[in-house]
C-alpha cells in the first residue's frame, strides 16, 4: 500500500529561530571544532514545515531489516540468520563512520584510524585561527583547508608508521559537517521538490542526497570524466533528456551563454528518474543509488563476484543487496583493486550520513520556490528588458531589481551581475528571448503568476502547452507502484504494469537471465505503445524508468553477469521457491 508521508511521534520540540540561527553559524564557521559534537540542531513543525526525519520515506523506514531493526535471533543451525546479522552489523558499523563525518566532525577535523580494528587512533584539529582571517561573509574555500589537511594527512600516517603501524591500516578521515550544512542551505528552494519526487518515484530520502554528495549542490562543477552540474549528469545523458547547452544574443550585441545542466529544475527529473532506472535494473534501490556514481557495470562486476567469490556469505536467501552490503564491508579486499574503489565503497554511506546530520532541521515550505517553466511561441521574440516591464511588481520583486530576480531564478543563464547603481537591466544582459536557439527550445523560469500577469497587460506570447508550473501540487500525490491501484485514477496500472512490477522483484534475487531479458524487451515495447495511446507526464516518467533499465540490460557486463547467475543455478533455485 503506499506510504503514509509524514511518519507520526518524531516531532522534537526545540526553537526554531534558535535552529536558523545556529545553521547560519555553522555555515559559516563561526561555530567549528569539537563543540560540533554537542550541537544538535533541532526545529519546531507546523503545517507550513517540516523534517526529514518524519518522513515514511527515511530509509530506516523504507529499509528497517538493513538500517534500523533489531538484528533477527540466532539458531545454532539457522546458518542464513547468522550470516545475515554479521552482514547488518558490519553495514550499520559502516555507516556510523560517515554518520560521523558528514555530520559530527567539522571540516577542520582529521580523524585517524586503524582500519585492522576500527581502533581510534587520533582526533587532529587544524588551527583555526590560520582561516579565520578573511573578509567577513565570505565564503570559505574548502579546496584550500582541503590542501593543508592533504599535507596533515601524510604527516599523520608517516607518524603512525613510525610507530609501527603498516601504512594501509592508517585511514585519515576527513570531517564534512562544514559543508554538508552548506548543501543544505544552497536547496532551500528545491529540497520540497526533490523530497515530493522522490515519494513519487518509490524512491527513499537517501536519493534526495544525491546533489549533497556529488557536489554538495553546486550547480557549476564539472568533473574530470566531464559529468556536470549539481547531479553530476554525464553529457551523454544530458542530451539523451534534451539538457542543452547554447547562446542568446543581447541588445550590446555580445551573447549569453545558457547552460542548461545548471537549473535543478531541468536536471532533477533525469536524476531521479536514472537512479529508478537503475534501482530497476540492479535490483535494489541501494547498490542503484552506488551505480549512479560508480556505473552500473560495477555493480554487476560486485554481484558477478559475490556469487563466485563470497564463500559462506552466498546462502539460498541471499539477494542482491547482500552481494552489494558483503561488497563494501568483508568482500572489499577483493574489490578494491577493481574500478569499485574507496569513493564507490562509500557513496551510499555518505548520503545516509548526510541525511542524518540534516534530518531534524526544518524545511520550510515558505522558502520553496514556485515558479513557472515557460518557452515562447514558435516565432515569437521579446527582450528581456520588455518582459519585465510588462510584469507588475508585485510581492516577489519589491525589495529586488526584477532582472536580479530573473537571474536568481534563471541560473543557468549566464547573465552578467547589475551594476549596483544602474537600475534595470544591463544592455550585455538584455538577452533576446526566442522560442529556440536554432534547433534547441529556450525555456526560462518565471515567478509564479507571471503568465496570468503577462497576458492581462497584452502580451499572448507564452505557449501554454509548453508551460510546466513548479508548486505545492508538483510530483504531489501517493507513490507509484507497478501493481497497487490508484484510486485518484491519475496514476491507471495495467497487466503490463504489474508484470513489471513482478520482474523487477525477481531481479533482486538475482533474476540476471535471458530470458528476463526478453521479458523487458517485451515489456519496453508496451510501455512504449502505452506512452503514444495515452500521454501523460506519469507515462512519460515511467517510460524513461524502463528505458534506462533495458539499455542497461542489452550490455556486455549484463551477459557476463547473466552467464555466472547460469552457471551458479541460482535463478532456478529462486524460481523452484
Amino acid at each position: 500500500m503506499p506510504r503514509n508521508l509524514f511518519r507520526s511521534g518524531l516531532l522534537r520540540a526545540s526553537i526554531g529561530a534558535t535552529a536558523a540561527i545556529l545553521l547560519l553559524l555553522l555555515v559559516s564557521g563561526r561555530l567549528t571544532g569539537r563543540t560540533l559534537h554537542f550541537i544538535d540542531i533541532r526545529g519546531e513543525t507546523d503545517e507550513n514545515s517540516f523534517t526529514l526525519e518524519q518522513l515514511d520515506t527515511h530509509p530506516d523506514i523504507v529499509f528497517p531489516s538493513w538500517f534500523s531493526d533489531p538484528l533477527a535471533e540466532e539458531d545454532a543451525a539457522a546458518h542464513e540468520a547468522f550470516i545475515r546479522n554479521r552482514l547488518v552489523r558490519d553495514f550499520r558499523d559502516f555507516l556510523a563512520l560517515y554518520v560521523q563525518r558528514q555530520g559530527k566532525d567539522d571540516n577542520f577535523t582529521l580523524r585517524v584510524v586503524d582500519n585492522r580494528t576500527d581502533e581510534l587512533l587520533e582526533i587532529h584539529e587544524l588551527n583555526r585561527e590560520d582561516w579565520e582571517n578573511r573578509t567577513p561573509d565570505a565564503p570559505w574555500d574548502w579546496a584550500l583547508v582541503d590542501e593543508q589537511r592533504r599535507r596533515q594527512t601524510r604527516a599523520l600516517v608517516d607518524k603512525y608508521v613510525g610507530q609501527g603501524i603498516p601504512r594501509r591500516a592508517v585511514t585519515v578521515k576527513w570531517g564534512r559537517r562544514n559543508q554538508v550544512l552548506e548543501a543544505r542551505m544552497r536547496e532551500l528552494g528545491y529540497i520540497e521538490y526533490e523530497v515530493r519526487l522522490a515519494n513519487f518515484l518509490g524512491l527513499s530520502l537517501l536519493a534526495t542526497e544525491t546533489g549533497t554528495v556529488e557536489t554538495f549542490n553546486r550547480d557549476d562543477l564539472v568533473s574530470a570524466a566531464g559529468a556536470r552540474g549539481r547531479y553530476q549528469i554525464m553529457p551523454f545523458l544530458l542530451r539523451l533528456n534534451d539538457i542543452h547547452r547554447y547562446r542568446l544574443r543581447t541588445t550590446a550585441g555580445n551573447t549569453i551563454r545558457v547552460y542548461e545542466e545548471r537549473h535543478p529544475f531541468l536536471t532533477m527529473e533525469t536524476a531521479f528518474t536514472t537512479i529508478a532506472g537503475y534501482r530497476n535494473a540492479v535490483g535494489h534501490e541501494i547498490p542503484g543509488l552506488s551505480a549512479y556514481h560508480s556505473g552500473p557495470g560495477n555493480i554487476f562486476m560486485l554481484y558477478r563476484t559475490f556469487l563466485e567469490k563470497g564463500g559462506d556469505f552466498h546462502t539460498r536467501e541471499s539477494t542482491v543487496m547482500d552481494a552489494y552490503i558483503w561488497a563494501i564491508t568483508d568482500g572489499f579486499d577483493q574489490l578494491s583493486s577493481s574500478s569499485f574503489r574507496t569513493h564507490s565503497r562509500g557513496y551510499v554511506a555518505s548520503a545516509y550520513g548526510s541525511l542524518r546530520a540534516t534530518e531534524s532541521l526544518p524545511v520550510e515550505k515558505a522558502a520553496t520556490l514556485q515558479v513557472e517553466r515557460v518557452q515562447l511561441r514558435d516565432g515569437e521574440r521579446i527582450n528581456l528588458s520588455r518582459l519585465l516591464e510588462l510584469l507588475p511588481p508585485g510581492a516577489d520583486l519589491t525589495e529586488t531589481n526584477a532582472y536580479d530576480r530573473f537571474r536568481e531564478h534563471n541560473p543557468h543563464f549566464l547573465l552578467p551581475e547589475r551594476p549596483g547603481s544602474q537600475p534595470g537591466v544591463p544592455p550585455a544582459g538584455d538577452v533576446q528571448l526566442a522560442s529556440h536557439s536554432g534547433q534547441t527550445p529556450v525555456r526560462f523560469f518565471l515567478p509564479a503568476g507571471s503568465i496570468k500577469a503577462l497576458f492581462a497587460s497584452g502580451f499572448d506570447g507564452i505557449d501554454p502547452e509548453k508551460t510546466f508550473h513548479f508548486g505545492q501540487d508538483t510530483y504531489s500525490g501517493a507513490p507509484w507502484s507497478y501493481s497497487v491501484s490508484d484510486s485518484s485514477g491519475a496514476f491507471p496500472r495495467t497487466v503490463w504494469d504489474r508484470q513489471y512490477d513482478e520482474l523487477v522483484q525477481e531481479i533482486a534475487r538475482f533474476g540476471f537471465t535471458n530470458e528476463n531479458r526478453e521479458r523487458l524487451a517485451a515489456l519496453t515495447e508496451r510501455f512504449e505503445a502505452l506512452a503514444r495511446e495515452e500521454p501523460s507526464f506519469y507515462r512519460d516518467i515511467q517510460l524513461k524508468i524502463i528505458r534506462t533499465h533495458h539499455r542497461l540490460w542489452h550490455s556486455d557486463v549484463f551477459d557476463r553477469l547473466a552467464a555466472v547467475v547460469r552457471a551458479t543455478g541460482i535463478s532456478e533455485e529462486a524460481e523452484s521457491e
